[in-house]
Parts: structure tokens; C-alpha cells; sequence
């Protein structure tokens, strides 16, 4: 059993809700993820007190609307002012929000740039935070195997033709050395896709997998204490540290993986399946603030400050107050087709 939880079970009592009389302002919270080539988007939103209401839809109370309409946000470049953000209206993250609102520039970031955000408000005040865009490093080879390859269905028809297998994968980069890096790593497929060809028959391509990838990395920022009592990372985000300036393969776990096609009319657009192998260089102030989450929900630390008995892990943040995070990133990208892997299957 966990150490937190042991703790815990002997604190069980009665409880009561109050309201604490603590004097407090909300604050400018802002949030964006800088990439590479991307646009640059910004949420900037207000920090509230937990009794004002939910923030997401589903509850009984109705959602508090926390974005801050009137807000300036000011785009600075190695110290030289760009542009000022707009204001518009994108698609959500369903089923918590339908619509969202973010700032966004025309400016497009490029690997080297500083990037300073100054936002002000009139009811809320100021906040800024600066971040640099980090350089990619390249995914130099991925060596992979594939196991327990089955077909089930007639490829000469391609009605209803599932492919199960797993894949055990080396993914190859190297560190530069000369600075101190921070890594997230991410797998990913083309897509879902379905419709209806020209004769009226339905397509449709759909990819199923668990990530299973347990490399050594991944858990670094697990103590040997936590690690004992069965605490374990979950994320993929590492650094530098144990292999700064040498060359390293990740090990990638894909399994229960299936690929479902159903394309009787040779649509042209269905068939061609891949999963992406990508390798993120992060800011540390995105790294930083991923671990410190990681500390507060899942670490030892952080589960005995839930129940009082040690210190609260607070969320870091570059932002000045201290609410939200700038960060940034730029990727590699790595595609294995699955007409590859398919032949790969054959030949062993």
C-alpha cells in the first residue's frame, strides 16, 4: 500500500464546509505554448476562488466564464516590440467547452527567438513572462520489430480488414551536449477518416493502440522512495541529465494495436496509415512546470501535503503572477508507414 494512503486511512473523521475569510485578488493567469513554425496562441484568463463555481460544463452549478475579454497582450521579439494580440473565438476542447477564446499573433516564431508576453487589464492588472524558443533535435532512425501480426479479412475485397499487432521500437537521437535540454516525446497516427466514394459506398480507416513505452528516462524524476511504494511516472517528458551529449535510443512500447479499413471502392485517401514518432525540445519553464504537476498529484510530497503533513506542492510558473505558464517547444518527426510495417511482418 502507498506510504500517502497509509497516513490518510488513520485521518478519516467528520468534516464541515466553510468559507475562509482570506483576503484575495484575482490575477491575471496566463498560458501558451510556443512552437516552432506554429501561430503563437494565447489564453489569458483570471485566477478564481474555488466557491465562485465550476469552470467546466457537467456540474450542477452552472460554469463561471473565467477569460478576460478585455485584455492587451503585447508581442515582444529579442526585446523588440511586434505586435499586439487579437482576440478570437476557436473551436473548444469538447465536452468541457464548446467555443474558447485566445489571443493570437500574425507573428510566426522560429526556432532562437525570445519571446516576451506583456498582457494588462483594467480590473485585473499586469502579468508577463518570457520564454525562448528552444531548436529541435532530430530523430536520426527508429529501428522497430513487429510481433503477432494477424490479418483478419479479405484483402482482395477490402471489406471490413482488421491487422492486430504489437510493435517494439528503438527511437534513435542525440543530444547536443553544449546546453542543458529538456524532451517530451509523444507517438501518434494519421488519423481517423470516413466518408462515402463516388459509387456510394462507405470508407472508413481507424487506428487503435496502448502506449506502454516504460524507458528509463521517463521516470527519472521518480525517487527510489516513491518508486519502493509503487508511485510511477506516467509521463514522457525528461531531460538531459543522464545523457548529455551522447547518442541514445528510446524504447517504445506499442501494443493491442489495430487497424481497421474498410475501402471497397479504392478510395485513394484510405490505405496509407502511419504512426509519428515525435521528439519535442521543451523550455524548462514547461518542463518544470510539467514535474512540478507530476510532485503535487502524484508524489509522495505532494499526497502528504493534500492531507496536511508536509508543505503544499504548488505548480511552477514563469509567469510574474505566478499563474499560468509560457512555454515552448520545437519537434522531430518521424513516420513509419504502415505499408512498411506490413512488409516488415511478411518478410520475418
Amino acid at each position: 500500500m502507498p506510504l500517502a494512503f497509509v497516513f490518510m486511512a488513520g485521518l478519516t473523521g467528520c468534516f464541515t464546509s466553510f468559507e475562509p475569510d482570506i483576503d484575495s485578488k484575482p490575477v491575471l493567469c496566463m498560458n501558451s505554448l510556443i512552437t516552432d513554425g506554429d501561430s503563437i496562441k494565447v489564453s489569458l484568463t483570471r485566477t478564481w476562488r474555488w466557491s465562485e463555481g465550476v469552470v467546466v460544463e457537467g456540474y450542477d452549478q452552472a460554469p463561471i466564464d473565467l477569460v478576460v475579454y478585455d485584455g492587451v497582450i503585447k508581442l515582444f521579439v529579442d526585446n523588440e516590440y511586434k505586435e499586439t494580440l487579437k482576440l478570437v473565438e476557436t473551436e473548444g476542447d469538447y465536452p468541457y467547452r464548446k467555443k474558447k477564446w485566445v489571443y493570437v499573433a500574425e507573428y510566426i516564431p522560429k526556432s532562437g527567438d525570445t519571446i516576451r508576453l506583456e498582457a494588462l487589464s483594467e480590473e485585473y492588472g499586469e502579468a508577463s513572462a518570457e520564454v525562448e524558443v528552444p531548436y529541435a533535435v532530430p530523430i536520426e532512425n527508429v529501428d522497430y520489430t513487429v510481433k503477432d501480426f494477424v490479418m483478419d479479412g479479405d484483402e482482395s475485397s477490402m471489406e471490413d480488414l482488421t491487422y492486430y499487432f504489437d510493435m517494439d521500437l528503438l527511437v534513435w537521437f542525440s543530444d547536443p551536449g553544449y546546453t542543458t535540454d529538456y524532451y517530451m516525446f509523444k507517438t501518434s497516427t494519421s488519423g481517423h477518416k470516413s466518408g462515402e466514394g463516388d459509387d456510394g459506398s462507405s470508407f472508413s480507416e481507424y487506428i487503435y493502440y496502448s502506449d506502454v513505452s516504460d524507458d528509463p528516462l521517463f521516470s527519472e524524476h521518480v525517487s527510489a522512495l516513491e518508486s519502493a511504494v509503487g508511485i510511477y511516472s506516467g509521463y514522457t517528458f525528461f531531460s538531459d541529465r543522464q545523457i548529455s551529449g551522447k547518442k541514445y535510443s528510446l524504447h517504445v512500447d506499442l501494443d493491442d494495436i489495430c487497424y481497421c479499413l474498410r475501402n471497397p471502392s479504392g478510395h485513394p485517401d484510405v490505405g496509407n496509415a502511419e504512426f509519428y514518432m515525435d521528439l519535442y525540445t521543451i523550455s524548462p519553464s514547461y518542463y518544470k512546470h510539467v514535474i512540478s504537476v507530476w510532485q503535487s498529484n502524484d508524489g509522495i510530497v505532494g499526497s502528504l501535503g493534500g492531507v496536511g503533513l508536509a508543505d503544499p506542492v504548488f505548480e511552477s510558473s514563469n509567469v510574474s503572477t505566478g499563474a499560468g505558464v509560457v512555454a515552448a517547444a520545437a519537434v522531430s518527426k518521424y513516420a513509419i508507414p504502415f505499408a512498411d510495417i506490413r512488409e516488415k511482418a511478411e518478410n520475418n
